[in-house]
């Protein structure tokens, strides 16, 4: 495990990645009804993929491992910043990460932040970079996209839906809602709100297991439920209409 805290750090952990892995430029989380609900069946690599959430609710962090998981199968480093020290590194290790794969990112300030996130979003060795991020303007969000690109992995930021108004620039866009569980599973509803070519409004039920770590992804048992996006989020490809996602 290596733990960047300057940008002098950073750029030497950066450099060694870019010698020693190699990646492809999508990837599948090996659930087939999420990754059929992406654009072209799988997660598209050189982009930026939000995972939002409601007000009041828990960050979205699981889902996040689940992709930065299976990103790093096409055998990169994972980068995720982690400036208040909340990550817990035993449940990382428990979700299938290696913990020597991984950096953290504990930038002092906002603007440290957005520039770490850019310069592993560039690295070749870099296949996930994963934040936590309130706002970005649009000069912003388009900077780390561009990284993206550059770089060929992905950008996986979790943001809360208040802060969503504005221009973005991800490939898809996630809403992922905690729903009761159990003692030996934990559940949460992921409905596709953006990403052209892919199910939008369409709503999955995911739920791992507490003790085997097992991800299982199904139809909403429920028999009708109504998550119309807001038009603010929708994918607003031409002559479609927002989706109303059932049973």
């Amino acid at each position: 495990m290596e733990i960047t805290t300057d940008k002098d750090a950073l750029r030497r952990a950066l450099s060694a990645k870019i010698q020693s892995h190699a990646r492809g430029r999508s990837f599948r989380t090996e659930l087939e009804e999420l990754d059929s609900l992406a654009p072209g069946g799988a997660f598209q690599g050189g982009a930026v993929h939000e995972l939002l959430w409601p007000r009041k609710a828990a960050t979205p962090t699981s889902f996040a491992l689940l992709l930065a998981r299976a990103a790093a199968k096409n055998r990169g480093a994972i980068a995720w910043s982690d400036p208040e020290r909340e990550l817990y590194l035993p449940a990382i290790s428990a979700a299938g990460i290696k913990l020597e794969h991984l950096i953290l990112l504990r930038s002092a300030n906002r603007n440290d932040q957005l520039w770490a996130l850019a310069e592993c979003l560039r690295c070749r060795g870099i296949s996930a970079t994963v934040a936590s991020i309130e706002k970005l303007n649009q000069i912003e969000a388009r900077r780390l996209q561009l990284a993206a690109e550059h770089g060929g992995g992905v950008g996986i930021f979790m943001r809360p839906q208040r802060a969503t108004g504005g221009a973005y620039a991800a490939a898809t866009r996630w809403l992922i809602q905690s729903t009761p569980g159990g003692p030996d599973k934990q559940r949460w509803s992921a409905q596709l709100l953006h990403g052209h070519g892919g199910q939008v409004g369409k709503v999955l039920l995911l739920e791992v297991d507490r003790e085997t770590r097992k991800w299982r992804a199904s139809s909403p048992s429920w028999t009708t439920i109504s998550l119309r996006a807001p038009a603010a989020l929708a994918d607003r490809s031409p002559a479609t209409t927002p989706a109303r996602a059932s049973a």
